[in-house]
Order: C-alpha cells, then sequence, then structure tokens
C-alpha cells in the first residue's frame, strides 16, 4: 500500500510542477504576443485539467497570430505545444489549414473541411518534433494571403503524431480567426 500512495504522489507532484510550467511560458508568450501587438489563446486553468484527464497527450496549449493581413501579405501564427507525461514523444506534427473545420466534431470530417484558396502547412520538417517529458515546444508559421474576400476566416491547427506506416494518432486541434483586410 505504501508504494502506491508514494506513487500516487510521485504523479501528483509531477502534474502540479507541469501545470505550473505551463502556466509561467503561457504568461511569457501572452506577453510577448502583447508587446507585438498579436492576439492570443490560451488554455484556462479549467481547460488543462480537462486535457491533463485525457488518454491523449500531448497537447496544445496557446496559439498567437498576427490577427490580420491583406491580400498579397502574410499572417503569423504560433502554437505550443506541451507534453504532460514523463516520457518524451516524437514524430510530432502541426498541420494548419483554413476552413470551417473546428465546428465538425469528428476528425475525419474536420480535415476536409478546407478553403483550397489558402495553402495548407505543416511543420516541422521531417522526422518531426520531438518534446521532452513535461515540457513545451513552439511552432511557427508563416500563412500567404491569397486573392480572396476581406473578411474573417477560420483558421485550424491539428497536433498529430506520426507512426509511419500506419494511420497517424490525432492528439488536438484549436481554432483561430484572422482578417483579410
Amino acid at each position: 500500500m505504501a508504494e502506491f500512495q508514494h506513487a500516487v504522489s510521485d504523479f501528483a507532484d509531477r502534474q502540479a510542477t507541469f501545470i505550473k510550467s505551463v502556466a509561467e511560458t503561457i504568461e511569457g508568450r501572452r506577453r510577448d504576443a502583447e508587446r507585438r501587438g498579436d492576439l492570443f489563446t490560451a488554455v484556462t486553468p479549467e481547460q488543462l485539467q480537462r486535457k491533463l484527464k485525457r488518454a491523449n497527450s500531448p497537447m496544445i496549449v496557446y496559439q498567437g497570430w498576427s490577427g490580420g493581413a491583406p491580400v498579397g501579405g502574410n499572417l503569423t501564427y504560433s502554437v505550443g505545444i506541451s507534453n504532460p507525461d514523463p516520457t518524451d514523444y516524437v514524430w510530432l506534427f502541426v498541420h494548419l489549414f483554413v476552413g470551417p473545420a473546428n465546428i465538425a466534431p469528428d476528425v475525419s470530417e474536420a480535415v476536409t473541411a478546407v478553403d483550397d484558396r489558402f495553402v495548407r502547412l505543416t511543420q516541422p520538417d521531417f522526422a518531426g518534433l520531438t518534446i521532452k517529458a513535461g515540457t513545451t515546444e513552439q511552432l511557427d508559421f508563416t500563412v500567404p494571403i491569397p486573392p480572396v474576400e476581406q473578411t474573417n476566416y477560420l483558421g485550424n491547427s491539428f497536433l498529430f503524431q506520426s507512426t509511419w506506416h500506419d494511420p497517424a494518432t490525432y492528439l488536438d486541434r484549436s481554432v483561430f480567426v484572422f482578417k483579410v483586410n
């Protein structure tokens, strides 16, 4: 029984340390985004707790973007990915695209809800991102704005882990609204 209690205590300590680390990272990135005049969203403490209870991790914990751009300009987007687990994760990618994907609860439907006028981008290069246990990493994207109507658009980032010879494992997603002006 003592061994079990010790294991539970270690797990709780790891989670508390992770939550504190994520909160500090989020606040630092939020300040950076505010200095640049970018938009920024992050998980709330309640959302982070819910994410920690699910089976799939790593997870998206924040995102920042330039808010908008004119036709022919570029939108910048950054996404923060955290690994709460005690082991490293390898072969991670984020796929970024524009469309109403976040409305679709099913992943296979969501990834087909694409506005083909915009590019689809995937980061990083082969063989993907490795995230050490208990850490947060950031990926940065530049989205060229094609000739489209001046209005708001939905950007989506999907986090997945490649398995190279079988279907990838979907891990998380986020949505952001940007303006073409």
